[in-house]
């Protein structure tokens, strides 16, 4: 397998930003009077971006005006608790080292996801930042692989998506493209099976 291209996810496999999410969703609960709708484990609501997230936690209460209403608090303060996971900075490194073309596909707003990435310092790691804004679908779509991979010059079967969800694995799998599943995030998987399982960042250098 020659990779090139290596596609991430950015929350729950670059960044741990479940509090910050969480911290945003609260005050969005709040300030529509739902408070009591605030889910025990955040962590098993995010994926799909902030419609999908907002949906999962109020169901028929959810209203369309709340999208904009949690994109306000979250972009007052989008990175209070969250941070890389432990290893992900010194893999980027290696991997940018090694000659890598490096892109970020997140179904999180592409402003948002700059601004995080700029913050926490990773962001010169990569040639391309996609969201979920970016193109007109969003992942599980295949889409924004296909043209992020466009834009940087880089065929699918030289490419290859690592993420935490089952969106991430779809989208990958209907690109063409390798698919890794990072097991340290907010994995959400049913009965696709990606081509590769990481325990740890590290273990991403070992299918290389």
């Amino acid at each position: 397998m020659r990779i090139e291209a290596i596609l991430f996810d950015l929350d729950g496999t670059l960044i741990d930003s479940a509090e910050d999410i969480g911290l945003a969703l609260r005050k969005t609960l709040k300030e529509i009077g739902l408070e009591e709708y605030y889910p025990r484990n955040i962590r098993n609501y995010i994926g799909g971006g902030v419609k999908a997230l907002l949906e999962r936690t109020l169901g028929d209460k959810f209203k369309e005006e709340y999208v904009e209403l949690f994109r306000k608090f979250y972009l007052e303060n989008p990175v209070v608790y969250t941070r890389p996971y432990e290893g992900i900075p010194e893999i980027l490194s290696d991997l940018k080292n090694k000659g890598y073309r490096l892109a970020v596909v997140s179904n999180k707003l592409e402003e948002l996801s700059r601004e995080i990435l700029k913050r926490i310092g990773l962001i010169d790691y990569f040639d391309f930042i996609a969201g979920g804004d970016t193109f007109p679908e969003k992942k599980p779509s295949s889409v924004p692989i296909l043209k992020t991979l466009e834009i940087m010059g880089v065929e699918p079967s030289s490419s290859l998506i690592v993420g935490d969800t089952e969106a991430d694995i779809v989208a990958g799998k209907e690109a063409g493209i390798k698919t890794a599943l990072a097991k340290w995030g907010y994995v959400k998987l049913n009965s696709v099976k990606p081509d590769f399982i990481l325990n740890l960042p590290r273990d991403l250098v070992k299918i290389l």
